[in-house]
């Protein structure tokens, strides 16, 4: 939680420069700012320096941009580095524009550098130790935990009505640098017409998400894994469709803050899953999407996304299992199906790959 908000506190500090750096231009000049050309010099010299400021505009972005693709960077990688870099930036930016503005007498500037560096640097350092110390525990960590232990938690008591087959399946935890394999074929791989509209569009942005083909008879390998000082779980999906180029697809499963299971997959797009047992098997229903952006949760309505994802995991045999899913859009019907049969790839397999 604390991580949380001191990200978006971040998020909102760069797009703050932004937004600053994209207005400058057009209000350098506006009689808001008098009062600050009055402290800078006499009224003879406003149309200059209002110029200036307005120069300042474009830097103050791209400072802006810059400290938004860092802070993204350390929030989703998880990389320390990240915020020593941000912090170093402050630390060399802040004492000189200080010491310039101490000459200058301009005590607004000064006020405001010294407001900046005590609002920022304190962040930047907390960050960088929380995710310091997260790695430096995932370096000495066993298994990533796995899909088995956040399904077990939230399913409760229905956890023991699953087939044994599907518990011990979920039970195995991939190893660092060992992932979870499984091999397969769809029998079944199908978009309608706005389906295939949807994919299209999305190509660019969730490559392999919502795939806008139709075939069938074809390969599919899953790697199911975990990354140094990450939480979350991921899984690979490579699809060999006949005659196209290998698309692959990867996601990610999360817990909320709440508990809720979440499924991300890509941009910061994602769902709510909501999981349930029927007949030994196990049923995942979507229960909303959401565009998490700049450290915050925004439900998307159901009428803009592909629509509500039903996925049926079923039991075969103790190496075996099918799976389903269905997309439907609550206008446009059924957008997407896909179904297959899958096993887990033995250890010597796993050991070659």
């Amino acid at each position: 939680m604390e991580r949380k908000w001191l990200l978006r506190w971040l998020y909102a500090s760069a797009v703050l420069h932004l937004a600053v750096g994209l207005a400058l231009p057009w209000v350098a000049a506006a009689p808001a700012l008098d009062w600050y050309h009055a402290v800078l010099g006499p009224e003879a010299q406003h149309a200059r320096q209002a110029w200036w400021l307005a120069l300042f505009g474009p830097t103050i972005q791209c400072v802006g941009l810059w400290m938004l693709a860092l802070v993204w960077f350390g929030d989703t990688r998880r990389e320390p580095a990240a915020w020593l870099w941000i912090g170093a930036g402050l630390l060399l930016w802040g004492p000189q524009d200080i010491m310039v503005s101490l000459r200058a007498e301009v005590w607004p500037n000064v006020w405001l550098d010294l407001a900046t560096l005590a609002l920022l640097l304190p962040a930047v350092w907390r960050l960088y130790v929380l995710d310091r110390r997260a790695a430096a525990g995932a370096s000495q960590a066993g298994p990533t935990a796995g899909e088995g232990e956040l399904f077990r938690k939230v399913l409760g008591p229905e956890w023991g009505k699953l087939h044994p087959d599907i518990q011990r399946r979920f039970a195995k935890n991939p190893r660092p640098g060992q992932a979870l394999l499984y091999d397969g074929r769809l029998s079944e791989l199908r978009a309608s017409r706005i389906g295939k509209l949807i994919g299209f569009i999305s190509k660019p942005f969730i490559q392999g998400a919502l795939i806008p083909y139709d075939d069938s008879g074809f390969p599919v390998d899953i790697q199911v894994y975990g990354k140094p000082g990450s939480a979350h779980i991921y899984k690979q999906r490579i699809y060999m469709l006949n005659g196209r180029k290998p698309i692959r697809f990867t996601s990610y499963m999360a817990e909320s803050e709440s508990g809720e299971v979440l499924e991300y997959v890509g941009l910061g797009l994602g769902m709510k899953l909501k999981l349930h047992v029927a007949d030994g098997n196990l049923h995942f229903t979507s229960d909303g999407y959401f565009w998490d952006m700049l450290g915050w949760r925004i439900p998307l309505p159901g009428v803009l996304t592909p629509g509500k994802t039903y996925l049926r995991h079923c039991n075969e045999a103790p190496n075996r299992f099918n799976i389903r899913i269905e997309i439907r859009h609550l206008l446009f019907g059924t957008t997407f199906v896909q179904a297959g049969v899958f096993q887990e790839k033995c250890a010597a397999e796993k050991e070659a790959a």
